[in-house]
């Protein structure tokens, strides 16, 4: 395989807090995506969803290219599951370190995927949005609507998001749903076993050009530049993101961007 292009970006423009990682091997390419933090634990100073990025960046240089997608997916929610063993203090399920990821695996010629980072072979997007962040995007924009209407200004909304503080019991809620088939279920690694039967598989020929990239692009395109300009594009009309693209988090006051974003583009030989 042929790396084109990649770039990463955390949301505060700071290379520690990124909770987005990408990762070239000699057959493998992938992009991680760690979950922002639902509790305030930390683990060894890093916010949950970044110590996961982390922890599994450094087990994918032991991955074996030869693995199936179960033993794949298995052995990086392993290491996740056996640094909550590890702690000596209490936690609950919100302070769980989770990670989303998709890899291409040139041995096998295809892309995995588990959780909701997304992908693009040749002109044929597949985002795995998950329909419980679409139904809390919404709910958020509700209450983000409902406060203009009541004079709030938008830079007091930017400053306060009174929205995504309404929809807070509805993630920590939302967890129950991890990795459970059915309306609201959703595939994440969390340390707590997968779900085989959620993990997604595309085919890729060789002389595919494919993309993979976290969900802090709104817009998948064809090449980084065109990505990169959709998110600006996005950005300006609606810093926010509760009009355009519904989100349950907008750019916070100093931000570059309303989430991390990671985006790696590869030519399959």
């Amino acid at each position: 395989m042929k790396v084109i292009e990649t770039f990463l970006q955390g949301k505060e423009n700071d290379p520690d807090t990124c909770e987005d990682g990408i990762f070239i091997g000699e057959n493998i390419a992938a992009v991680l995506d760690g979950v922002t933090a639902k509790g305030t634990c930390l683990w060894k100073g890093k916010k949950s969803g970044c110590f996961g990025k982390n922890l599994l960046l450094k087990y994918l240089e032991t991955c074996r290219d030869t693995e199936t997608p179960e033993e794949f997916f298995s052995g990086l929610d392993l290491q996740l599951g056996q640094a909550i063993e590890e702690r000596t203090d209490e936690i609950g399920p919100e302070d769980f370190p989770r990670v989303s990821v998709i890899v291409y695996n040139e041995r096998w010629r295809e892309i995995w995927s588990y959780g909701d980072c997304q992908c693009r072979i040749h002109d044929k997007v597949y985002d795995h949005a998950k329909k419980i962040d679409k139904m809390n995007g919404e709910l958020r924009a509700f209450y983000l609507e409902y406060f203009l209407s009541q004079g709030w200004s938008m830079e007091e909304l930017e400053e306060e998001d009174p929205g995504r503080k309404a929809i807070e019991t509805n993630l920590i809620m939302q967890l129950a749903f991890e990795n459970k088939p059915g309306k609201f279920g959703y595939p994440v690694l969390n340390g707590q076993g997968i779900q085989p039967s959620m993990i997604k598989r595309y085919q890729v020929n060789p002389g595919d050009e494919i993309v993979l990239a976290s969900d802090g692009y709104p817009v998948l395109k064809g090449s980084w530049l065109e990505s990169e300009k959709a998110l600006q594009d996005f950005l300006e009309q609606d810093p926010m993101c509760f009009r355009l693209y519904p989100s349950t988090k907008g750019v916070k006051p100093g931000n570059v961007s309303f989430d991390d974003r990671a985006y790696c583009r590869i030519l399959a030989e």
